[in-house]
């Protein structure tokens, strides 16, 4: 993205990078919100193939409440996406859920909402969903263990603090495309370095996750279920 491909030069009109920029923070916005959705429903399935299974009445009450809220608040929504729910399928959803919890099963159909904003909130939010108390402190270690500065031309100076503020700033960024449409400012170092963070961003997310499922599993005397790599 940041090198100009020798095929511009004979174009009869200048090429504008923003809007590829623009699109870059956008897309890579979506691929992290897919991974946070995949991470989370990977987590909680996990706990079934542990031996022998963990059912949902095997976890603490506040998880197994939470579990429940979570999924009947999105089985009863009205609107989704801003689309109209009609009766029979908030019905359908709802005794769905109820199967799940009479039979003991932990699941994720409904509860997984990032609400098409993958920020600070929306991580906190869906790894309480799997019982990770104080998340973004557990991310937090990770990154000062693990963070690897990118060797990228025009970033090098660039300092991260808390791995929360950088998302924040990739979020207001996507959000002014998103909402405004407007082009944005920075550059296609930017770009490349939020690529970059969101890359080791999710390896901490999974690592924090992968951690404490498994975590919990021993410590209900069970086998944990074996993990497939990033």
């Amino acid at each position: 993205m940041a090198n100009r491909s020798p095929a511009a030069t004979y174009l009869p009109f200048p090429l504008a990078f923003q809007p590829f920029i623009s699109g870059a923070v956008l897309l890579l916005c979506a691929r992290f919100e897919e991974f946070l959705r995949d991470v989370i429903t990977y987590a909680l399935d996990q706990n079934g193939k542990a031996t022998p299974p963990i059912n949902l009445h095997d976890l603490p009450q506040s998880l197994q409440v939470h579990i429940v809220q979570q999924n009947m608040v999105a089985a009863l929504q009205k609107t989704r996406y801003g689309t109209d729910r009609p009766d029979h399928v908030r019905l359908s959803e709802s005794m769905t859920m109820a199967r799940h919890y009479v039979a003991g099963r932990i699941w994720s159909d409904y509860a997984i909402d990032t609400g098409g904003n993958p920020g600070v909130e929306t991580v906190g939010s869906l790894m309480k969903l799997i019982g990770v108390e104080a998340p973004w402190q557990k991310i937090g270690q990770e990154f000062k263990t693990h963070y690897a500065a990118p060797a990228i031309l025009g970033t090098t100076n660039r300092v991260v603090v808390k791995p929360q503020d950088e998302l924040r700033q990739l979020l207001k960024s996507r959000n002014t495309v998103a909402h405004s449409g407007s082009h944005l400012t920075i550059s296609t170092s930017d770009v490349r370095f939020y690529v970059d963070f969101v890359d080791q961003l999710s390896g901490w997310i999974y690592t924090v996750v992968q951690r404490h499922i498994q975590d919990l599993a021993k410590s209900m005397g069970r086998i944990p279920a074996n993990w497939n790599p990033m």
